[in-house]
């Protein structure tokens, strides 16, 4: 698995190249079916998801143009896992608003050391802040679980579907194998 770093001038860093990448890279990394995981340098942790995600956002363009490879990934990995994995990623995009709050506490610590906020104005901003986006987040979270379940039952059933017609297929193919058998072995 290939570990990338995010530093904190948000530059990411491919440890195994030893050099500087972009979320271009990545992303060809992912279409080169290339694991990886992208971590925080100074905290360690997991951030693989909100990088993954900024590269779906800034891509709609390149999706919509990739929309038959899209459908032909469904198709090969039988629907529901994709589902599941949309259903991730979309997740992620909650995990995202984290990332603003670490963003918006380092900008609030600059106007406090700056004089222009003082610590209790920055205090309630950031409790008002989070609050807000976890009430945000909780139901953009509920939202996508219910969507997801919908679309993934729909899924399963038309997929299930055609397992079906494809086992009914092949028991008329194996029909008519048995009847050409017959037929040779009379010969």
């Amino acid at each position: 698995m290939r570990l990338i770093k995010r530093h904190k001038n948000r530059r990411l860093y491919d440890s195994e190249l030893k050099k500087t990448v972009t979320l271009s890279d990545i992303k060809s990394y992912i279409l080169n079916d290339i694991d990886l995981k992208v971590v925080d340098h100074a905290t360690g942790r997991d951030i693989t998801i909100p990088v993954l995600s900024q590269i779906i956002g800034g891509t709609r363009g390149d999706f919509r143009r990739s929309g038959v490879k899209v459908i032909n990934m469904i198709i090969r990995k039988g629907g529901v896992d994709i589902m599941d994995m949309f259903k991730k990623l979309a997740l992620a995009s909650i995990g995202a608003a984290n990332l603003t709050a670490e963003k918006l506490e380092e900008m609030f610590d600059e106007l406090v050391k700056k004089g222009e906020m003082s610590e209790d104005e920055r205090s309630r901003a950031i409790k008002e802040f989070l609050e807000k986006t976890s009430e945000s987040s909780e139901k953009a979270r509920k939202w996508t679980e219910d969507a997801f379940k919908n679309m993934s039952a729909k899924f399963s059933s038309k997929y299930n579907e055609q397992i079906a017609q494809l086992s009914g297929r092949i028991e008329q193919l194996n029909v008519r194998l048995n009847e050409l058998e017959r037929k040779i072995e009379g010969k």
